[in-house]
């Protein structure tokens, strides 16, 4: 069974992000927004793109939540998602914020056991 959670099961499908962000690259010296003809047809078409892309990350929604459901996946807990922080870079304050969560819960980040006073 692989543990993983949507956001990296949507990455993977390439729709992780909430919008497609088709239109982004294509404002930018877009000689056809000076006319409403090429205004109309340039908005149709970023509709037409972030529809499609809509539709892909919907499906890919459903067939983790489905793959969830019929035990091919798991998503992962709160612990193993503090512990792949934790051993992340040291610098980074999220890793930091991590090992001291779990330093605080009493579990070692290193190895994700419970830690015993004694």
């Amino acid at each position: 069974m692989e543990v993983i959670s949507e956001e990296n099961f949507l990455a993977r499908k390439g729709v992780v992000y909430a919008t497609s962000g088709y239109c982004l690259d294509k404002l930018r010296a877009n000689r056809s927004l000076k006319t409403d003809k090429g205004r109309k047809r340039f908005f149709a078409e970023c509709d037409a793109a972030e529809k499609e892309y809509q539709k892909k990350r919907q499906e890919a929604k459903e067939e983790y939540h489905h793959l969830c459901e019929s035990g091919k996946i798991r998503p992962e807990t709160n612990l193993e998602r503090r512990l792949k922080a934790a051993n992340g870079h040291p610098d980074n304050a999220s890793t930091q914020a991590a090992r001291r969560l779990l330093a605080k819960q009493g579990i070692d980040w290193k190895t994700g056991a419970k830690i015993t006073s004694g």
